[in-house]
């Protein structure tokens, strides 16, 4: 037997059948078997991304995530004198090149200038607040930039907004656009309020400023400074810090504002609240505002003096909504840690939505002047979180010198951002941000998916994103289909995002070409804001059972026969639950015999549904060809098989297929060049699969360029006809 004698039904509608229905297994949270604690060596080198700005001084004092994840590092770098300056990387740690220079954005604004803050605005505008010095004193100022670290000069005046606070420690951002700031004015808590063009909110305490003046218990004023803040779901402003006095010392102090700026005297002691933490030095750091409203502030206390070295324990202290102690937290509020030798300083604190508090800071042994870098988490009740890293505290010696960490923020999917500053290898303080594993948060990124209108061989999918997912892929595919193509692909992500419906919002889409009777997959994946992807849905479907109880037949349209090719239709009538069709010559199907070549026919392993619309290529010229169809209804009864006769057409001797086509590349991405004898003057005519044209012209060259790098991937039919004599090719777009 010829190997042309029968066409392979099984590997052509293979190549037909390939309607993107591919997907994945599902992924287990566990996977790479990373711990809570762990470095995410995914990012950066080892966890950690490092950049040196200026003269061997740089200084990051805050970090904000934006909504697509990318991370912006805030503080000072030394050029001579200090600059605001800020990076910003990608999700993966690298810089991200379309951001100022090289990833990198300085700004100078007078002598000397300290940026302290960051926040990130809805329309993704960059809000940095700091203070500079002038040839007389410091003033506090905020510069707003664009997305992309240009300086934005719709904000107050070219960009900048100057201020008349002393300092500017920390900014927040309300709901409605407008900018808190907050450090100290004439030695006092101070606050001020922009618009959001920048300039002072003069509807905001006295004509856009607040300065609160904290008494001693026998009435004296006394010293107090402002170092974070947090706004409450309600719009009232919490400020946290210290106050001092000769009396006290250094005590924590916290004060609740109401909308307007005012105290709000129904927060602890008229709207102030202070902490004595037992030492002579205590110092509030940052706060933060759970979901139901209690309030956590970071803090450490000096717990005494050793011959020239002070030492300090970290505190976190819990507040009911009102300011009073939350007495189901720690002992009486507050949960205290020694962390170090010497001193454990606590820098900013973060809250996981089930109630856990992560907090960071330094660790210091002034003995081998060591500072290393610490992330602690402790449950909702205070006690140390002992499944995180090392019972519940990760010490970070970077690289054995000088590690200071600023900020901590939680990602999407659990993982623990720190950022800072560190004295690298070569001795110089540089821009430092951490990545850590975490535990995955309890919401995350997900689809809803519904089914409609399902029939035999079609249905509509709608998926709906949550409010936390930017964008989602997704596929449907039974069980069998996945186990065939996955070994293709290595991976069942790499697969769905390669071939996956790819959507940002919701989307409704019709599926056809299913098999009736049958149960199909849909696998979604969720993308978070951060680029982070959640494990993947499946939601099950099944499509309705096709045919009768009647008699199933299958006819078969003979169209467009040419020496190589033929157009073959074959449409099943209302009883047909499935069939099957193919090609075999003649020559063969009398070898076998009618019923053994139905049979052959009937076993190739590609049951068909709905209309069928093949152009079969490859044929023998001058070849006489059998087209066989053979229904099943739904009882599983075969019908008579349909059987047509043709031939393909003669080549002529002088055909252009003595000088075979020559086309390269190929595959391609769809540009690709033509090249023959004799085919000067002949149409050109390129179709897919299914017969649909997709692009035709006349040869006039040799050598002929041809672009249709429009259409989508798959193989498509090149054919040539000159002098009434057709030659054709294949051509593979990627």
């Amino acid at each position: 037997m010829n190997k042309n004698d029968i066409k392979n039904p099984k590997l052509f509608n293979l190549m037909k059948k390939i309607t993107l229905l591919l997907s994945f297994l599902l992924l287990v949270a566990g996977i790479n078997a990373q711990n809570p604690g762990d470095f995410d060596t995914s990012f950066g080198i080892d966890g950690i991304a490092m950049t040196a700005i200026g003269n061997n001084f740089g200084m990051a004092y805050d970090m904000a995530v934006q909504a697509d994840g990318k991370i912006i590092l805030a503080g000072q770098a030394r050029f001579g004198s200090y600059k605001y300056a800020m990076v910003r990387y990608n999700t993966d740690g690298s810089l991200d090149q379309s951001f100022g220079e090289n990833g990198i954005v300085t700004t100078s604004i007078d002598i000397s200038d300290f940026g302290k803050s960051v926040a990130i605005q809805a329309d993704g505008k960059i809000v940095l607040s700091g203070h500079v010095q002038d040839a007389t004193s410091y003033h506090a100022v905020v510069v707003r930039y664009n997305a992309d670290g240009s300086i934005d000069t719709s904000f107050g005046t070219n960009g900048l907004s100057h201020l008349n606070m002393d300092n500017n420690e920390t900014v927040v951002l309300q709901d409605d656009g407008k900018i808190v700031v907050a450090g100290f004015k004439n030695d006092n808590f101070g606050l001020a309020r922009l618009n959001t063009d920048g300039s002072i909110d003069t509807s905001y305490g006295d004509a856009g400023y607040v300065m609160t003046v904290m008494t001693d218990p026998d009435g004296s004023n006394i010293t107090s400074y402002a170092f974070d803040l947090a706004v409450q779901e309600d719009g009232k402003i919490i400020a946290a810090g210290f106050s001092y006095s000769y009396n006290t010392h250094h005590d924590v102090a916290v004060a609740r504002y109401t909308t307007d700026g005012t105290l709000d005297a129904t927060f602890a002691d008229n709207g102030v609240f202070k902490a004595d933490l037992g030492g002579w030095a205590d110092f509030g750091t940052a706060v933060a505002v759970q979901d139901d409203g209690k309030i956590v502030i970071s803090a450490h206390k000096e717990m005494g003096t050793l011959p020239g070295t002070p030492t300090y324990d970290g505190a976190i202290i819990r507040l009911n909504a009102d300011g009073s102690y939350d007495l189901t937290f720690g002992e009486s509020g507050v949960a205290s840690f020694h962390l170090a030798e010497h001193a454990t300083y606590l820098q900013d604190v973060v809250l996981q939505d089930d109630g856990s508090i992560y907090f960071t800071g330094q660790a210091v042994n002034y003995a081998i002047n060591a500072y290393d870098i610490f992330v602690c988490k402790i449950q909702s009740d205070g006690t140390l979180d002992l499944t995180f890293a090392d019972d519940g505290v990760k010490h970070m010696d970077l690289y054995g010198t000088d590690d200071n960490a600023s900020s901590i923020a939680l990602q999407t999917d659990g993982k623990i951002l720190v950022g800072g500053f560190s004295t690298a290898p070569s001795g110089v303080y540089n821009f430092t941000a951490v990545r850590l594993h975490g535990d995955p948060q309890t919401e995350i990124p997900a689809v809803d998916v519904t089914f409609a209108n399902v029939t035999t061989t079609t249905l509509d999918v709608t998926v709906t994103p949550n409010e936390l997912t930017e964008s989602f892929y997704f596929v449907i595919m039974t069980p069998e289909e996945l186990a065939q193509w996955l070994p293709m692909y290595g991976t069942e992500a790499e697969l769905i995002k390669a071939f996956g419906i790819h959507s940002f919002e919701t989307i409704t889409h019709h599926f056809t070409g299913l098999m009736p009777n049958t149960g199909y997959d849909v696998y979604s994946l969720s993308v978070g804001f951060d680029g982070v992807e959640s494990p993947f849905q499946m939601d099950f479907v099944q499509t309705e059972a096709a045919g009768g109880s009647g008699e199933a037949v299958a006819t078969i349209e003979l169209s467009e026969i040419t020496a190589t090719s033929v157009r073959m239709t074959v449409t099943p009538n209302s009883e047909t639950a499935l069939f099957h069709d193919g090609l075999i010559t003649k020559a063969y199907f009398t070898e076998l015999g009618e019923e053994a070549a139905v049979e052959l026919i009937k076993d190739n392993g590609w049951p068909l549904y709905d209309t069928d619309d093949w152009v079969w290529m490859d044929l023998e010229s001058n070849t006489a060809y059998k087209a066989i169809s053979i229904a099943q209804n739904a009882n599983g009864e075969w019908g008579p098989a349909t059987i047509e006769d043709f031939t393909t057409l003669v080549t002529s001797i002088n055909s252009i297929e003595d000088n075979p086509l020559a086309i390269f590349p190929n595959p391609s991405q769809g540009q690709f060049e033509i090249e023959g004898e004799n085919i000067q003057g002949a149409s050109l005519r390129i179709t897919d699969i299914t017969g649909k044209e997709v692009y035709s012209a006349t040869i006039i060259n040799k050598l002929t360029p041809i672009d249709i790098s429009h259409v989508n991937s798959g193989l498509y039919i090149i054919e040539i006809e000159k002098d009434n004599v057709r030659s054709t090719s294949k051509f593979l777009k990627q």
